[in-house]
């Protein structure tokens, strides 16, 4: 063998090892189970959960129960017959007044009560979300949080859960309020 058949022979091999190396690091985590602990020999089973897991474990006992008793009075609302004179600040508030928390009356008066929550993703069960339905830029209508990308509100159609996904309440979606504080 002359000198470049040695070069690129080792050099090929050079980049089998590195491409053997770089997919044992890709694959170690998914073939070998994890160990942590200060005990070397204990298995430690590492489990995912979701941010909404890690901000109720954040939260005070207090919170929790307020955020509860707000879901479950959504869900009393949800089941009672319809008032004619509701809108969906007055369901809003309706909601909160059950879980023994007052909110002000207008959306107007709603969109500024609490703490600011710029991002969807930093919603909370139990925050109150807002949405510009006729396009200007401020908030007309609301509803309350439930968790898991949904909201309740009265809507032209009843009451209802709806998916902050669907499209079209997406693309309305202005931000979230806080008012049941830690």
């Amino acid at each position: 063998m002359n000198t470049l058949q040695k070069r690129m022979t080792a050099g090929i091999l050079g980049l089998g090892l590195l491409i053997l190396l770089a997919g044992a690091i890709w694959l170690k985590p998914r073939l070998w189970p994890t160990r942590a602990s200060s005990d070397p020999g204990a298995d430690v089973s590492i489990q995912l959960v979701s941010s909404t897991s890690l901000t109720a474990l954040a939260q005070n006992p207090l919170q929790v129960e307020h955020q509860d008793q707000v879901c479950a009075a959504v869900q009393q609302m949800l089941q009672s017959p319809p008032d004619a004179h509701m809108d969906a600040s007055a369901f809003v508030q309706a909601v909160y007044a059950q879980a023994g928390i007052q909110l002000p009356r207008t959306i107007a008066e709603q969109a500024n009560a609490g703490t600011l929550i710029p991002e969807a993703q930093e919603l909370e069960r139990g925050d109150l979300v807002f949405f510009d339905l006729d396009g200007t830029h401020r908030a007309n209508f609301d509803g309350v949080y439930l968790g898991d990308q949904k909201f309740a509100a009265l809507t032209t159609h009843g009451r209802m859960v709806i998916s902050l996904e669907d499209p079209y309440w997406s693309d309305k979606y202005l931000y979230g309020r806080r008012v049941i504080s830690p």
